[in-house]
């Protein structure tokens, strides 16, 4: 006891029934003995998801960035049900030659020619465009092209599956007049294919790094394959498991890539920690049974530890209400489970097999001839030397820990700096690549026509009894005035604002606006009764608000809260406010209120997950502060680079001006519980040296130095693969692969090498420490019993005290 009262140390006289140790050995010992069932039905297994891995991507969605219980997806709802606007639509932009007349017979009859072959398709509610409506806003503002709206009988989500056949019935209009296709269902059809080409493109260049990494940890071609043999166990199972999840719950359709990115990720570093430790224990003159039951009890557990630290650091994403975001929670959870499953059971069997022939096809003798003609020592003899100086290293550190730690913390800090600029917005068709058909659909009807006209905010205005009662009508009228004021409003469509008079074409004032509503209806004119049924439906009135900016972008979710601050007055009983700019504000609004609740829960679960694992609430504390100084360097660099386009020509990106909504907190919830792999590997060397001997110094230089290389190695490995998926051409992928690979990168080496020692050091033998009762409860959970070095499993009864 460190005082004789309430307090106790980890490593002091505790005993404690080795619960976890005994459950890890066991499992060890049955996998040897079944060393070949379990490695032949792994297999099995792995091949039968992965005849459905294939088919995920088909069932994955573009959309899921909103909250479904906001105002603007009930407005969505109402304009579905009420409206008959909640169909899918087909955008098709015709873009004449420059000075082409697009209000011309011969161009609109040449798009009359080309949809000819939708007239009549079951699916196709009208086509809508200038020739039918002979509204300006269907031609571009400088006259040479035009679009056409082709509302359809199914939804978007339903229209992807027709998208083929419905494309098929358009003609290409020919007489120098190009097509593009746009809307919900070719954007989904083109973000599936790009997310599969960054794919291939990420696994291109990550594997055979990974490899050449893992030959150099090794020395030894067999035993580099078999993390690579997890990985490709690993990562088809996991898409097979989105495959089946997506048949219950919406999933994003860049699900794969975060799985794909974390399972090569995952499965290669817990593998490397697990056949590093099987290489050590047979150096030491274990028999392979008992090497195998030894790394199942130690590495095995350290991983299974660390695995379920990175599932609840993604299980904080369940609490958001967003689709989108849920999804790369339970994406994530499907691959460390993945992971893990292949990591204790394929791998070890495998180990169980090869024996010391995992050292098999060794690199070490064409090393050590290259080395010995370089005039170098052998690999041996480098490796001895590394250890080495990992071990100054850390003495060197710990002799001035202050001085080490000051600087640190300030440059960390200093390059989180940027995060405080940040500015978040929606992603959407601008965050895919240049030359893509429907981003570039997207980015015709924004800057060649009237901007905003295809995404207006909506305003829905319930009134109390009859919307053409005299009330009812200057009511609305003066709100429709109001509405076209706010800031970032450019016009109002409603039955009651802009009404020209057909013969003067002058605005109706609203003394006529009331006359001609008390008019019966057949005496209407016959255009302002098709707009009264569009924008009209029993006692509410639907208003929309043309905005010049970019719907998804900061500036353009900025205009819903000013709109929704007008202040309503009698008779309008109700305004809720929708559109694409109001679902992602409402978005945004919910992902604030969830932050706090995903953030807390990640935190409070990996300090309970550390605690456990070894006895210490120092430990678990000291390793948050670490990983959220990691972080906040890397989100920095989130913000500097992606939101502030530093580095553009370099990475190959167009800035949208902002931080894509929801990269921040993904970041956050997955680097938690990646940190937590190096984290368990080194405390737990850290531990078992501390309980042999005590002393809190040797055990951190010991603990260092012994995990330097396979954390290295390993980190290496991250950093590879969230590097290549920099490689992507979407920018919502390449910010999270670029920003992983940040901090990863510092968390590995500023991190571990300069503040682990520096605050080890500080709080000595402190870092062991737990109250009495927190101490005990987590001695008769046993779960922090360590391995002796010698090979016999010790009670920590038999640990040294903490002085």
């Amino acid at each position: 006891m460190a005082n004789g009262h309430s307090l106790s140390f980890a490593a002091t006289n505790q005993s404690h029934p080795a619960g976890s140790h005994q459950m890890f050995s066991r499992w060890g010992r049955f996998v040897y003995r079944r060393r070949r069932p379990v490695a032949i039905l792994a297999i099995v297994f792995g091949l039968a998801m992965a005849t459905f891995a294939g088919r995920a991507a088909a069932e994955l969605s573009a959309g899921g960035w909103l909250d479904p219980g906001s105002e603007s997806n009930a407005v969505s709802t109402r304009l579905a049900d009420d409206f008959g606007a909640g169909k899918g639509t087909l955008v098709l932009i015709y873009k004449g030659a420059a000075g082409a007349d697009a209000t011309s017979p011969a161009f609109q009859g040449a798009i009359a020619e080309s949809v000819k072959g939708l007239e009549g398709n079951s699916l196709v509610d009208a086509i809508v465009g200038y020739g039918q409506t002979g509204d300006a806003r269907f031609i571009s503002t400088d006259g040479d092209s035009a679009y056409v709206v082709v509302q359809l009988n199914i939804s978007d989500e339903q229209s992807v599956e027709h998208l083929d056949e419905l494309e098929g019935a358009i003609a290409q209009p020919g007489q120098g007049i190009a097509l593009l296709v746009g809307g919900y269902g070719p954007l989904t059809r083109d973000s599936a294919h790009q997310s599969e080409q960054d794919l291939i493109r990420a696994e291109t260049v990550s594997l055979p790094i990974a490899a050449v990494i893992l030959i150099l940890v090794f020395g030894s071609l067999v035993a580099a394959g078999l993390p690579l043999l997890v990985a490709g166990l690993a990562i088809p199972t996991t898409l097979g498991a989105v495959y089946f999840v997506a048949q219950a719950t919406e999933l994003s359709i860049y699900v794969q890539n975060v799985s794909t990115m974390l399972g090569l990720a995952l499965a290669i570093d817990y593998s490397l920690f697990m056949v590093s430790r099987f290489r050590e224990e047979l150096a030491k003159g274990r028999t392979v049974a008992d090497a195998v039951e030894v790394t199942v009890a130690t590495a095995g557990k350290a991983v299974a530890f660390s695995g379920f630290a990175v599932a609840v650091g993604l299980s904080g994403l369940l609490v958001f209400a967003a689709p989108a975001l849920r999804s790369f929670g339970i994406g994530g959870a499907l691959t460390v489970l993945a992971s893990l499953l292949y990591a204790l059971t394929f791998l070890p069997a495998t180990l169980s097999m090869l024996g010391p022939r995992v050292a098999m096809l060794s690199t070490g003798g064409v090393v050590d001839r290259v080395r010995r003609a370089l005039g170098r020592p052998s690999a041996a003899a480098a490796d001895a030397a590394a250890r080495s100086r990992w071990e100054r290293l850390a003495h060197g550190v710990m002799r001035r820990p202050v001085l080490v730690l000051v600087p640190t913390l300030a440059v960390l800090l200093i390059a989180g700096l940027p995060f405080f600029r940040l500015v978040q917005g929606i992603p959407d068709a601008f965050v895919l690549p240049a030359g893509l058909p429907s981003r570039e659909a997207a980015v015709t009807l924004q800057t060649d026509f009237q901007p905003g006209t295809t995404t207006p905010i909506v305003v829905l205005a319930d009134v109390d009894g009859q919307p053409t009662s005299e009330a009812a009508v200057r009511t609305l009228a003066a709100f429709g005035d109001r509405l076209a004021q706010v800031d970032g409003v450019d016009t109002v469509e409603s039955p009651f604002n802009g009404l020209k008079d057909p013969t003067s074409g002058a605005v109706l004032p609203v003394d006529q606006l009331v006359a001609l509503y008390a008019l019966p209806r057949e005496q209407w004119p016959p255009s302002l009764g098709l707009l009264y049924d569009r924008y009209v439906h029993g006692s509410t009135v639907r208003f929309d608000a043309i905005s010049p900016d970019i719907p998804a972008s900061p500036t353009g979710t900025a205009v819903v809260p000013r709109v929704r601050a007008l202040a309503t007055e009698a008779p309008i009983q109700r305004i809720e406010v929708g559109g694409f700019a109001a679902l992602g504000e409402d978005f945004l609004a919910s992902q604030a209120r969830s932050i706090p609740y995903a953030i807390g829960i990640t935190l409070f679960a990996m300090a309970a997950i550390l605690f456990l694992l070894f006895g210490s609430v120092v430990l678990p504390i000291k390793a948050i502060v670490m990983t959220l100084l990691s972080l906040s360097a890397s989100f920095g660099a989130l913000v500097w680079i992606f939101q502030e386009g530093n580095f553009q020509d370099v990475l190959h990106f167009q800035s949208p001006g902002f931080t894509i909504a929801g990269n921040p907190i993904i970041m956050f919830c997955v680097l938690f519980g990646l940190s937590m792999d190096y984290e368990v590997l080194l405390l737990s060397r850290m531990q078992e040296a501390y309980r042999r001997h005590g002393d809190n110094t040797e055990a951190v230089a010991e603990g260092l130095s012994r995990t330097a290389r396979v954390i290295t190695g390993a980190a290496l490995i991250m950093v590879s693969v969230f590097s290549a998926f920099a490689l992507a051409d979407t920018v919502t992928i390449k910010s999270i692969g670029v920003g992983m690979a940040i901090a990863v990168l510092i968390d590995a080496t500023i991190v571990r090498m300069l503040l682990v020692p520096a605050t080890m050091r500080l709080l000595g033998h402190w870092n062991w420490w737990a109250p009495g009762p927190l101490g005990r409860f987590a001695a008769r959970l046993g779960f922090s019993h360590v391995e002796d070095e010698a090979g016999e499993a010790r009670p920590a009864a038999e640990a040294p005290a903490a002085t």
